[in-house]
């Protein structure tokens, strides 16, 4: 009997060890074993194929007559989430709204179920931020240097989009910023040194992907050498392949290496890897398939970015027909958005259909892309677990224990680029008064250090002349100042904005709440302090750092020309 209980204890010691010593990827391998993607390919008609190719957007807070048409009439076997459609208000009823999508999607006749994927990537980008975890962004991580912390980032967030029912993440965002005048990507990226860019963005792919998030790594080949925004216009990136293989590249091919799950293409034009004039390399079969698929070794799904998008709607005829570019390119998911109407989404996938139909594109290339999209849905389990529990999202987003990571990674990010006469940290009498003028209010957070405060909140981001006399005149009255700015270096009159200040010869504090580079317009700055993100948690960071709360522990992810250099970052008594 002993002997029997003891190999009974034996067994189950040895599953148990079995099981915990099991990656988290081979678990997920595991549940793919067993759902025949083969079978169900075979049993589809081209229209369920085509529309598993799409992702599409619609309007509402919850499932609408337009968004249940593109599910079942034009078989759409994915959905993107905006906060600015509605879709994504708090966490439970975005919960609610997932549900709901998979529930239409369980009505079909194939059953399968959907991608859900937002743009959760953290700081600057964040669709789901009221009841959420607010993080600072990936240029903060980057100052930070901090490969744990951004895996830890990337876990955190994971959790809180895979209770809600989101289980694709278009993120990290692995661009390299080389180009401080880039009106698009900034402070999305690590930094402008392709090797801190690719160890940050590969901890991030293990912290989604590993808690059941498929990652994204975008915008590939490399949006970060632009001075054009991809959304209004085609940006064209002029360098040699060698110059690229240096840089742009690198982060996507460890990503690759790294075994990322999908990855989103650029509405940009390199002539470097493709010569055909205006062609995006959404639309390139040179770069996608040449380039990605075959020399870089990329099996997984490729994602376009937005077909909106100016750098790639205005060429070609329109969406529909870029869209059908772009599969022929090697594109797996075609990205529309709630800017086109249930109709003209529809009309993307007509026009493919009928493309397969008429053989300008064969039907092989379709079952490509179709039996990559089944896989991922296999790999993380999405055939069974179509539904979270609404009412334990409470107990998973936006909890305590999350909201303190969050605090302690903004913290390590807050960077002391200038320090002159050490007027930092502020230190300062009661009878002083301190003048707040920023894009973004401070005075909460400032009166619990001092209370002598007065704020003039200062908008838009190019405030008229009018608005910088104001701000003059409220200045004058004040002992000490503090400004806050927001990408000064792209928008002109915030700059001058400051440059009046200064003419008034106070103590003055400028804190960069986006880009880091906006000194340059104001070189003369007494201190000069970088946040990276205008989240409240970057925010909080930034004062209590100002104050002496924490010392200011960040380096500077990029240069910032003719001032300082890479990795420059002072702390308190320097």
């Amino acid at each position: 009997m002993r002997y029997r209980k003891a190999v009974v204890l034996f067994l189950v010691l040895a599953l148990a060890v079995t099981w915990f010593a099991t990656p988290a990827g081979a678990v997920k391998e595991e549940k793919a074993k067993k759902i025949n993607v083969n079978k169900i390919l075979k049993d589809m008609t081209l229209e369920e194929k085509v529309g598993q190719m799409m992702m599409v957007g619609f309007y509402g807070s919850e499932p609408t007559e337009e968004i249940r048409r593109l599910l079942t009439d034009a078989h759409a076997g994915n959905v993107i989430l905006f906060s600015y459609s509605d879709n994504v208000q708090t966490p439970q009823q975005t919960a609610r709204l997932t549900n709901g999508l998979q529930e239409i999607a369980m009505d079909t006749r194939l059953k399968l179920p959907l991608l859900i994927s937002t743009d959760q990537e953290g700081g600057v980008v964040a669709r789901m931020t009221m009841g959420a975890t607010e993080l600072p962004g990936n240029m903060a991580l980057g100052a930070g240097r901090d490969p744990a912390g951004s895996r830890e980032a990337a876990k955190l967030t994971a959790e809180e989009l895979r209770a809600v029912g989101i289980n694709m993440n278009l993120a990290p965002v692995l661009d390299v910023n080389v180009n401080p005048d880039n009106p698009v990507i900034g402070v999305r990226s690590y930094g402008e040194d392709p090797g801190l860019v690719a160890d940050l963005g590969a901890e991030a792919i293990r912290g989604y992907q590993n808690n059941g998030v498929i990652a994204t790594a975008k915008h590939f080949p490399g949006h970060g050498d632009t001075d054009v925004d991809s959304h209004l216009g085609l940006p064209v990136i002029d360098k040699s392949r060698g110059e690229l293989e240096k840089v742009e590249l690198v982060p996507f091919q460890r990503a690759v290496d790294e075994g990322i799950d999908a990855i989103m293409t650029a509405h940009i034009h390199v002539p470097a890897l493709d010569d055909t004039p205006d062609l995006p390399a959404t639309l390139s079969k040179p770069i996608l398939t040449g380039l990605l698929r075959k020399e870089m070794g990329y099996e997984g799904l490729i994602i376009t970015d937005a077909m909106t998008m100016a750098g790639v709607a205005d060429y070609f005829g329109g969406v529909p027909q870029a869209a059908l570019k772009a599969v022929d390119a090697g594109a797996d998911l075609i990205l529309l958005t709630p800017a086109m109407t249930a109709d003209e989404q529809i009309e993307v996938a007509d026009t493919i259909t009928e493309a397969v139909r008429s053989g300008e594109i064969s039907e092989q290339r379709i079952n490509q892309s179709v039996r990559r999209i089944l896989r991922v849905k296999a790999k993380y389990g999405l055939f069974r677990e179509r539904q979270v529990d609404v009412d334990r999202v409470p107990e998973r987003v936006g909890t305590p224990e999350h909201l303190e990571k969050a605090r302690e990674l903004a913290n390590r990010s807050i960077t002391l680029v200038k320090n002159d006469h050490h007027l930092l940290p502020l230190k300062m009498d009661e009878e002083k008064k301190l003048g707040i003028i920023s894009q973004f209010s401070l005075r909460d957070r400032v009166e619990k250090y001092h209370a002598n405060t007065e704020e003039m909140h200062v908008r838009p981001v190019n405030p008229s002349d009018a608005v910088i006399e104001e701000a003059v005149e409220m200045a004058k009255g004040q002992d000490i100042l503090l400004v806050g700015t927001y990408s000064a270096s792209l928008y002109p009159q915030q700059s001058k904005l400051v440059r009046a200040l200064e003419e008034l010869d106070k103590p003055m504090v400028v804190v960069a709440f986006r880009n880091p580079y906006d000194i340059k317009d104001f070189p003369g700055a007494e201190a000069y302090v970088t946040a990276y993100g205008f989240r409240s948690v970057s925010l909080e960071a930034a004062v209590d750092t100002l104050f002496g709360t924490h010392p200011p522990a960040g380096k500077l992810p990029v240069t910032i020309p003719g001032l300082y250099d890479y990795g420059h970052g002072l702390t308190y008594g320097e």
